[in-house]
């Protein structure tokens, strides 16, 4: 393994202030507390699921972290929510948020991009297309997340590492039809997302992601890092638990389990 990259899906929620962030401490400050004090060597940024970020903003980003920290970047909604309908690639979307995302390009300090798709994205032929498609429009490492369980067969694992593309592997609530959890690699890049286990699943708004995972379940999870470690270049861990900074504490406790038991034998 070349490097361990942990951290959470996002740095900044209201209900983290006066939880996670002290009271008081400015917007402006977040990703600089969460990169120094809490020691997070990467994040995973999601706001550009909902709004294209500029050049400006990506700049200051990178200003405020330090050389050695990574980004992982989601998709725009428009790529994994809404072009697959009509299997018509958002193409200007797309070089927009290249474009924005250059000087991290250049500085070797984007990673992967995150492409989540819903669960009403269903494993079909025309489905596979597009996400081919959009594998020719990107030449950076991208990150495959599923959420419906009919993308769980060796057809779509087989696909993912024909056109390196990597698995993202999921822990999310044990509900019908969800992906499962699959501790699968397809490319040099291994990619876990946490989103707990709270069965409100199918909720709106922040519920969905309100839990805890326990010190045993991480442990569990450690396990499977080291594991898949050993064949991966880089591996991302990131916590989507983030209702009131819950993921900031699983991410903090997974690492001290990681490299006090697992990673310093």
């Amino acid at each position: 393994m070349n490097l361990l990259y942990i951290g959470t899906s996002g740095y900044y929620f209201s209900d983290w202030i006066g939880t996670v962030y002290p009271e008081g401490l400015s917007k402006t400050h977040l990703l600089k507390y969460y990169a120094t004090v809490w020691n997070f060597n990467a994040v995973e940024l999601n706001f550009t699921y909902y709004t294209i970020p500029n050049y400006k903003t990506i700049v200051s980003m990178l200003r405020k972290t330090p050389q050695t920290f990574v980004f992982s970047v989601k998709l725009p909604n428009s790529v994994t929510h809404q072009g697959w309908k009509t299997l018509s690639l958002p193409e200007q979307d797309i070089e927009k948020t290249l474009s924005a995302l250059e000087p991290m390009i250049c500085e070797g300090r984007l990673k992967v991009l995150l492409a989540q798709f819903p669960y009403a994205f269903r494993y079909t032929k025309e489905n596979m297309q597009y996400i081919q498609e959009l594998r020719g429009k990107i030449d950076l490492p991208i990150a495959i997340e599923f959420r419906h369980c009919s993308w769980d067969n060796d057809q779509v694992y087989d696909f993912l590492r024909t056109h390196e593309l990597s698995f993202v592997i999921t822990d999310e609530p044990r509900i019908k039809d969800l992906f499962p959890y699959r501790v699968i690699r397809t490319s040099s890049i291994s990619y876990f997302r946490y989103h707990g286990r709270n069965e409100k699943w199918f909720v709106s708004g922040a519920e969905r992601y309100n839990y805890e995972y326990s010190f045993e379940q991480l442990r569990e999870f450690a396990k499977d890092i080291v594991d898949i470690a050993k064949e991966s270049e880089d591996l991302f861990v990131f916590f989507n638990n983030c209702y009131r900074g819950k993921a900031v504490q699983n991410a903090l406790t997974l690492h001290s389990i990681l490299e006090n038991t697992f990673l310093g034998r």
